[in-house]
């Protein structure tokens, strides 16, 4: 069988991977996650009614509740948020979370719900305490981050925000020296040059792209000034993304970096909000991504597993994190092989016939940008095919058996990097381990992690 010049780097599958903490949320009119209904026994947790208020709007849930807790009125929410946040600011200086967060279960609100509670929050600020600048620009930040720049009333919108952000900007350097102008001062500048950079990145016109590339720029000298790398990244890799726009040319990654960059951002998450918040999530799935693509196959699936178990947990099954750690789950675990005698990759299902052969469907091809994906359903072969003929693609999880020189690696679970003649350079699971070469026919796909 010639193996040795077989190309055993498909591309890799993409899958839906969460938007960075600054970049814009996908709510409002681009939400398309699973709404809640509302049941025959709910009510409004604030005003007790049930169906819709005065104005005909009906209960509505988009947080973790459960049950038939959590539901409430847009106008009952928004009313108590008001009331709360003048306690809060009297006593804290601040609104508080109620425009943000479910009191009840203490997590974010999420979609249309968000969508709305945002431009309710920015009313109430601009009535109430425009002239606590700080205070302002966090609504506003909040405000743009969920507009979707697509539609053509929520541009507009998000045009009138950036140019009223700057504004307050160059207001509050009028009132301050160069020397004040330091800490939360240049780092809410720092944040407000990369929200309009990326809300002009999502308009996406030239025009607009050219806007977006200079407020980058700005950020990332202001990030520099305050010794914040992690930003620096990110806005250094939405400018290459520009850049790349421009030229026509596909990204080049550097997937050592951007695995390491990764795990800084869900370390980082995780030691300031713990595992179970959505921001900390969609980090540990941004994390997955990257070990996916460095062809870590066992330990992304494994923390997207983690990640998709504790949103379940928390957040309940129709939260978008959970769908979406759910979805890239699903889209892991899809074992891709190298069928030899037909020269095409196929997705591998099952072994059969006491692990002789294998039951693989397809096949798989390279669409236009070079990404893969499967032909139609009515199209695709299912075969059972000798292991012979079957070779994992890179990546795939596999276990070892029938060593006999080194049979302390039988039953050791890895994944594959590297291929050669045959033989796979497989790195292990288990600490202490050296990667080694195995041939193929000692190597065994793992369909279910343990």
């Amino acid at each position: 069988v010639a193996t040795a010049d077989r190309t055993m780097n498909p591309s890799k599958k993409a899958y839906s991977i969460p938007q960075d903490m600054m970049e814009i949320e996908p709510t409002g009119t681009q939400a398309q996650a699973a709404q809640d209904d509302t049941s025959s026994s709910s009510c409004c947790w604030l005003c007790l009614g049930e169906g819709p208020d005065a104005s005909g709007m009906p209960l509505v849930r988009n947080c973790s509740c459960r049950g038939s807790s959590g539901f409430a009125h847009l106008s009952c929410i928004i009313r108590y948020a008001e009331i709360d946040g003048r306690n809060s600011y009297q006593s804290m200086g601040n609104i508080g979370a109620a425009f943000q967060e479910c009191p009840n279960c203490k997590q974010e609100f999420q979609n249309d719900l968000r969508y709305h509670l945002e431009r309710a929050r920015v009313s109430f600020v601009e009535r109430e305490f425009s002239d606590d600048h700080m205070l302002y620009l966090r609504a506003l930040i909040h405000r743009v981050r969920v507009l979707n720049a697509e539609n053509d009333a929520d541009k507009a919108e998000g045009d009138q925000i950036c140019f009223k952000m700057v504004s307050i900007i160059d207001e509050m350097k009028s009132d301050h020296s160069e020397s004040e102008w330091s800490g939360e001062f240049m780092k809410m500048e720092a944040v407000v040059m990369y929200v309009i950079g990326l809300f002009h990145m999502n308009v996406g016109s030239e025009e607009s792209l050219q806007e977006a590339l200079e407020y980058f720029g700005s950020a990332i000298y202001l990030f520099t000034l305050l010794g914040d790398e992690i930003n620096i990244i990110s806005a250094k890799k939405n400018i290459a993304k520009i850049e790349a726009k421009f030229s026509g040319e596909e990204i080049s990654h550097d997937e050592g970096n951007d695995l390491e960059f990764s795990k800084r951002q869900y370390k980082y998450w995780l030691g300031k909000l713990g595992e179970q918040h959505p921001i900390t999530i969609r980090r540990g799935e941004l994390l997955a991504h990257a070990l996916y693509c460095s062809n870590q196959g066992v330990a992304a699936e494994r923390l997207l597993a983690k990640m998709a178990a504790i949103s379940r947990q928390v957040h309940g099954p129709t939260h978008n994190c959970t769908l979406s750690a759910t979805s890239a789950l699903k889209d892991v675990k899809d074992r891709r092989v190298f069928i030899d005698s037909r020269r095409q990759w196929f997705h591998a299902l099952k072994y059969e016939n006491d692990g002789l052969s294998c039951v693989v469907k397809g096949p798989v091809v390279e669409s236009a940008g070079g990404s893969s994906s499967s032909v139609q359903e009515e199209h695709m072969l299912t075969l059972s095919l000798p292991i012979t003929d079957v070779f994992p693609g890179p990546g795939t999880p596999v276990v070892c058996q029938g060593l006999s020189e080194r049979a302390h690696l039988n039953g050791k679970i890895g994944d594959t990097r590297g291929f050669n003649g045959g033989k796979f350079e497989v790195h292990f699971e288990e600490a202490g381990l050296e990667p080694a070469i195995i041939k193929h026919e000692n190597l065994r796909i793992v369909f279910e992690l343990p």
